[in-house]
Parts: C-alpha cells; sequence; structure tokens
C-alpha cells in the first residue's frame, strides 16, 4: 500500500512547479530558478530564458517543499507588495499560476513567506 501513495504523489507532482528568485533595480536583471514536482532545480538565465539544471533535489526535500506551499499558513498569504528590487514565489499546476507572492527586498514578510524562501535558495547553493 505504501508503494501506491509514492505513485500518486508523483503522479500529482508531475504538473507542479514552483519559481522564485529576486531582481528589478537599475538593470531589471533577474535571478530565478524553478523547482519541478520531480526535484529538477533549474536556473532561469536572465534575459534569454533558457534553462540549466543545477540539481536533483530529493523526493523527501520537493515533497517538503510543496506541502508546505499548499499548507492552509502559506495558502491564506496575500502579499503583493513590490518594490525596486523584488523577491518572488510563484507557484503553479500544469502551467497556471496558483499562488503569487512579491515583496520588496528588505520589507518584513510573514514567517511562513520568508522561511519557504530562504529554504528554496539553500537549495540553490552548490
Amino acid at each position: 500500500m505504501a508503494g501506491c501513495k509514492i505513485l500518486a504523489y508523483k503522479k500529482y507532482a508531475e504538473s507542479l512547479s514552483v519559481n522564485f528568485g529576486s531582481g528589478g533595480g537599475f538593470t531589471g536583471a533577474v535571478d530565478e530558478y524553478i523547482l519541478y514536482g520531480n526535484g529538477a532545480l533549474k536556473s532561469i538565465k536572465p534575459f534569454a530564458k533558457d534553462t540549466v539544471l543545477l540539481r536533483k533535489l530529493s523526493t523527501k526535500d520537493t515533497k517538503a517543499i510543496f506541502k508546505m506551499l499548499e499548507s492552509k499558513a502559506v495558502s491564506s498569504i496575500k502579499l503583493d507588495s513590490p518594490g525596486n528590487m523584488t523577491n518572488f514565489i510563484i507557484f503553479s499546476k500544469a502551467g497556471k499560476p496558483l499562488q503569487k507572492y512579491q515583496w520588496a527586498q528588505g520589507a518584513v514578510v510573514p514567517k511562513e513567506i520568508s522561511g519557504l524562501f530562504t529554504l528554496l535558495n539553500k537549495h540553490t547553493q552548490l
């Protein structure tokens, strides 16, 4: 039975993704990453939109991130306050954004969002 749960999650996770990063300012350059439900973490090159695979996260880490995104504590937050330099998280299913959070760098944001952003960025460090 446990095998069925894993297969069901993998099938469900195939359609999930989360884009995150920061940017703006004088150049308008954005450091953007995308994590897919299968654990593939890619860097999106500024201005070109080409992607480069950074690493493959474990199923455990990937599942924890998407569970956090789907949690009531995070999904109930409304955060749309971009600034000159903006941080963002966009949670999508099948390419359609479900939740979008954006805030000015240095702004005080709910701990759930700042914790999620820190966790996501931790995985981009090689």
